[in-house]
């Protein structure tokens, strides 16, 4: 009975303990499962909030009036650039200085002035004889008439005597004439400029002889300067004069204005010359410049800084941010370029809020948060 009831006793114990180890393995795989629930239900609600808003910079779709611009080359010249030649006859006693600056009506050469000086004397002499021949033939054609019909003198004499008379008036104003003709001559030896500028070339040295037409030397006014440029007439049909078009040197850019389309085309390149008169700059006369015109007409379209633009190989699109505040993705087609500024063709209106920093990691429909930058200029919309 004894033993019994130690035997019972042993059994008893060991069912306790087996039935305090289950228990033990339950609560822990328990509490383990609980915990993981609860992680699981923290993800799910992560994963629902979805990504944080991206910090962006936008600006707003204009509609605006574009063309595409085309660049040109062109050079700098003078407006007024002459190869002066001698007016008359003579050997070439002096001549300035190559670069010299020379005032308008200012001595450029002069030439040996000995015969001119001697052709106007003779002709001041003329002038003299026959002024005192036309006077005495006048006072004797006036003493005639003045005695009447007592002379005794027929109608014809006197008919001789005033014919006499006008021909010795006649003969004093071609005199007179040949006076101007030598001060001409004297003052043509003389060869003057007749703008201001300076002197590129010397065509002819002291000691030579010079004919009518002969180049003395190229003046050339480098203050007053143009452009000219050689285009196709297509592009030129959207240029008009009085314009204002950019002409760029290296980094330099100045606006200028149309000064002339010159309608006749050369025969071999089948280009036409645009004239563009300039401000007043330091660029040398012979400088290789680009001068952007619009290739087309410009016209009224809706258009967008480029920075908005995001490219990928099989897509062009921007992100419009909606009103609540999330990012959406538009597909676009592209048109006509002017600066920073694109035509855009898609579900865009003008006014739209465009993302352009930031939306390189941008998804659809993400939230954003706008910051402001100052150094964001928009341009304004043109009507």
């Amino acid at each position: 009975m004894l033993l019994l009831s130690s035997r019972r006793r042993l059994l008893i114990a060991a069912s306790l303990t087996t039935f305090i180890a289950a228990a033990g393995l339950w609560f822990a795989f328990g509490q383990e499962s609980i915990a993981a629930e609860d992680t699981d239900e923290e993800e799910t609600e992560t994963v629902d909030q979805g990504p944080p808003p991206a910090p962006v910079r936008v600006a707003e779709a204009v509609e605006t009036t574009l063309a595409p611009l085309s660049d040109i080359p062109g050079s700098v010249i003078s407006s007024s650039d002459s190869l002066i030649a001698s007016a008359t006859v003579g050997k070439l006693e002096w001549v300035a200085e190559i670069g010299a600056e020379i005032d308008e009506g200012a001595v450029i050469a002069r030439l040996d002035q000995q015969d001119a000086v001697l052709a106007r004397d003779e002709a001041k002499s003329d002038i003299g004889r026959l002024q005192a021949r036309f006077e005495y033939l006048s006072s004797l054609y006036d003493r005639y008439v003045g005695l009447g019909e007592d002379t005794g003198e027929p109608a014809a004499t006197l008919d001789e005597m005033r014919a006499n008379k006008e021909e010795a008036l006649q003969n004093l104003k071609r005199a007179e004439v040949a006076l101007r003709r030598a001060e001409t001559t004297l003052a043509r030896t003389s060869i003057r400029a007749p703008f201001r500028g300076r002197i590129v070339s010397r065509e002819i040295e002291v000691g030579e002889f010079a004919n009518a037409g002969t180049p003395i030397a190229r003046l050339v006014n480098t203050s007053d300067t143009e452009v000219t440029a050689q285009a196709p007439a297509s592009i030129l049909d959207a240029v008009s004069a009085d314009d204002r078009i950019m002409v760029i040197r290296g980094s330099e850019e100045i606006e200028a204005t149309v000064k002339a389309i010159v309608p006749v085309g050369d025969l071999v390149s089948r280009t036409m010359e645009l004239r563009i008169s300039m401000p007043e700059t330091d660029w040398l006369i012979g400088e290789a410049v680009r001068v952007r015109v619009p290739a087309t007409r410009p016209r009224l379209a809706l258009a967008a800084p480029r920075d908005a633009l995001v490219l990928r190989a099989d897509r062009v699109s921007v992100f419009k941010i909606d009103n609540e505040m999330a990012a959406k993705q538009i597909d676009v087609d592209l048109g006509t370029a002017e600066g920073d500024l694109i035509e855009i063709v898609g579900d865009i209106a003008a006014g739209d809020r465009l993302v352009v920093r930031g939306g390189e990691r941008l998804r659809d429909g993400q939230k954003v948060t706008i910051k402001e930058d100052e150094d964001t200029n928009q341009r304004p919309t043109e009507s």
